[in-house]
């Protein structure tokens, strides 16, 4: 097989030409040729460190790749960069010797390579299928060269696969612990302290015990708006919306239920029950046969048939041929299956199958040294040793063995309709006479069944008692009626006109943050938060039954001159339902402006008040005293700085200062993130200094070198934020990657 083809059949290649696993180490010089001045704009479609992404570059890759060109692009973009600061390159003469293992480079790391290189009987490779190896690859080199364009991406791509590994060695080889920090590793987590402790939680005082005067409100934001715990590396918008319920009122429910007793008579008396069905249903089926058969949630085929609750289950293995059942919720994969909507059903049983089958076979075929007739009489001659055997697994094995134009001999996990629609993996063994003759046999019926694919000598292993129900059905979707619809729009508006006229009226963000709750809570209304990442605004599908509703709520919150406050222009119809919803807060970068984080502030000065009357509260006295004052458990812990057992970091911290380094004494009260501690210090296990920390040394190192590459080495598809790998992580936080794809499509910012 070409090289070429191998990698386009089976491998992550071409990022450029498949964009199935994107590398994400793209070369540069992929766009050299295609120039492009970008969209005009201050944003175009996005920015990286700093500079538009080019649109034509972006519109070519799209027209290819869909929803991976942004970040194949962009993953090039930062690539690039990095390979040039480096100085990182690849030579044709450093490409051939990492392709043909010589000048010092182990076999190559791509499977599509290896295989040249692997011994076809041992799957091994040694020196002499090296040898061989580099005499196979060279002549397949040599006959893609010959096709200039085939021979430029095969050369692209694996100058990109060498880059990529000079790039994560050079990163890797800048990660190194030094003794000393293998020794404060293991430091950490081996001195070990002994202690009693209590905690009085600072949720046992009510916050209305404390009075927030808004200067010294003020003077608190001064002193701790540099905090960490209040600093943003991103700027962002919250949006608050909500949803009018989208269930149908009762008398939709009661035409709903109406309607279904009228199809249920229908279906009891129709005289075709594929037209009637058909013509009642709003999901139409095109058989009613094996294919008809329905499993229940959770069943190994559910995501190819069509599929009934599980607790439906006992219901459908009771009923008998011709029984109305329904109407019943469709369950959980049909709203996966139709975005969420809510659909019932009633079906009339119209036939059953076996749940599970298992069988064997030996297929005999014509050929050259057998003509039908023979095959017949081999037939019969083989079905009549397997009855007359006295073991006939033992005869059944022999005789396929010997036989059979089937490897495969035992099949099972077989239905009725997988016996007639065949799987890849069973070729040589369905039809209908094959399906038929197991379904409708017993367990242990052998018999010679003839197919289009030959002649069969079939027997039923296995059956279970169970069986699957095949079914004509009415699929009706329950949704709200259109004069619900008009009452929910007509709720929404007189909804929205009312948040409207009171937020008009109100000044701080917190005022109108509170107007907003407090309407929602009067109308019982669940409220959802959204936050919208300025340099990439994306609403979760989770959050929304439409991405129409998403773009409203984008829009609202990026259009010109929004603030918090900020609302719908009008109602967003999300399908069954109405969405309002208002910008409720918004941060920028860095540190905060009081108005951006004054709750928060709030929340933390009346954190520490209480902290502070807690600590006048234990005063001096002791642990035991305080816990009998005040009702409060004694509890004991081993701690160390790696091993922190629940309690706060910070207080951990402290317990390993100098001040506090003793035994068999108690501390004054330590404040911790939510509470107050009282500690009795009892003893200290010291650990025996090690000669060596060559062990810790060695796993920090591959620790680290983990954490910032991960394994493997590849980038996401999606570049999230939660990517688990440092090093994707920081290349995107440092090229500062701006997608204003959404707002651009949207007319807000270009």
């Amino acid at each position: 097989m070409a090289l070429i083809g191998k990698i386009r059949e089976k491998s992550v290649l071409l990022v450029i030409i498949i964009g199935l696993a994107l590398l994400a180490f793209i070369a540069g010089d992929y766009f050299s040729t295609r120039g492009g001045v970008g969209a005009s704009g201050t944003y175009g479609v996005g920015h990286v460190f700093g500079e538009k992404v080019d649109m034509n570059k972006y519109e070519y890759l799209r027209a290819k790749y869909q929803d991976n060109a942004w970040p194949i692009l962009i993953d090039s973009m930062i690539m690039s960069k990095e390979y040039q600061e480096l100085g990182i390159s690849v030579s044709d003469k450093e490409l051939n010797s990492y392709l043909m293992a010589t000048d010092g480079f182990d076999i190559c790391p791509d499977q599509n390579i290896r295989s040249f290189f692997t011994d076809s009987i041992t799957g091994q490779i040694t020196e002499q299928s090296k040898i061989e190896g580099r005499v196979k690859l060279k002549q397949q080199l040599d006959d893609v060269k010959k096709d200039k364009a085939r021979w430029a991406e095969l050369k692209r791509y694996y100058a990109n696969q060498r880059m990529n590994q000079k790039y994560i060695d050079v990163v890797s080889q800048g990660l190194y612990v030094s003794s000393l920090e293998a020794k404060d590793d293991f430091t950490n987590k081996n001195l070990r302290k002994d202690i009693d402790y209590l905690l009085k939680n600072n949720n046992a005082i009510p916050n209305d015990n404390i009075e927030v005067k808004d200067a010294d409100l003020a003077a608190y934001y001064a002193s701790h708006k540099w905090d960490s715990r209040f600093q943003s590396d991103e700027a962002y918008k919250v949006v608050k919306f909500f949803s009018i319920d989208e269930s149908p009122s009762s008398k939709d429910t009661a035409d709903f239920n109406a309607k279904f007793e009228i199809f249920k008579s229908g279906m009891a008396s129709a005289d075709n029950d594929t037209i009637y069905s058909n013509s009642k249903s709003d999901i139409k089926l095109s058989f009613f046969n094996a294919r008809s058969t329905f499993v229940p949630e959770g069943h190994f085929k559910a995501e190819e048939l069509f599929t009934y609750p599980k607790t439906m289950d006992s219901t459908f293995a009771n009923a008998t041929i011709g029984a109305i059942v329904g109407p019943y919720s469709c369950g959980q994969k049909m709203k996966t299956k139709t975005n969420g909507l809510d659909y019932y059903a009633v079906s009339k049983v119209i036939g059953k199958t076996p749940s599970r089958i298992k069988a064997r076979h030996i297929l005999l075929q014509v050929s050259a040294e057998r003509d039908s007739a023979s095959n017949e009489a081999l037939a019969s001659n083989l079905l009549n040793q397997i009855k007359s055997a006295t073991d006939k697994n033992v005869t059944f094995e022999a005789l396929a063995k010997a036989n059979s134009a089937d490897a495969s001999m035992e099949f099972d996990n077989l239905l009725e309709l997988t016996l007639i629609y065949p799987e890849q993996t069973r070729t040589k063994f369905f039809g209908k006479e094959i399906s038929d003759f197991c379904t409708n046999s017993a367990v242990g019926s052998v018999a010679i069944v003839t197919s289009s694919l030959g002649t069969h000598i079939v027997e039923v292993l296995e059956k279970d008692d169970n069986s699957l129900p095949k079914l004509a059905t009415i699929f009706k979707e329950f949704k709200p009626s259109e004069e619900t619809m008009n009452l929910k729009e007509k709720e929404s508006d007189n909804i929205l006109s009312t948040l409207y006229q009171g937020t008009e009226r109100l000044k701080s963000s917190k005022e109108i943050r509170s107007y907003f709750d407090s309407v929602v809570l009067a109308k019982s209304y669940k409220a959802r938060a959204l936050k919208l990442v300025d340099n990439n605004p994306v609403v979760p599908v989770s959050y929304l039954n439409s991405s129409n509703a998403g773009d409203r709520l984008i829009r609202a919150a990026y259009k010109e001159g929004s603030k918090v406050g900020t609302l719908v222009g009008r109602p967003i119809r999300d399908k069954n339902t109405y969405v309002i919803g208002m910008v409720y807060a918004s941060r920028s970068k860095g540190a905060p402006g009081f108005n951006e984080v004054e709750d928060e502030m709030r929340k933390a000065y009346i954190n520490a008040k209480k902290s502070e009357m807690i600590v006048k509260d234990f005063g001096d006295n002791s642990i035991q005293d305080i816990s009998k004052n005040l009702n409060i458990k004694i509890q004991s812990a081993s701690v160390s700085l790696k091993s922190l057992n629940n309690i706060d970091a910070e207080v951990i911290g402290s317990l390993y200062s100098a001040k506090n380094n003793k035994e068999n004494v108690s501390l004054p009260p330590l404040v911790g993130k939510n509470g107050v501690y009282k500690i009795f210090m009892k003893t200290t296990a010291v650990p025996v200094e090690k000669k060596s920390y060559q062990v810790e040394k060695d796993a920090m190192n591959k620790e680290l070198v983990t954490k910032l590459v991960k394994t493997p080495i590849t980038f996401n598809q999606n570049r999230e934020r939660s990517e688990e790998s440092y090093l994707i992580n920081g290349l995107y936080q440092r090229a500062n990657v701006i997608d204003n794809r959404k707002l651009l499509q949207l007319n807000i910012r270009n």
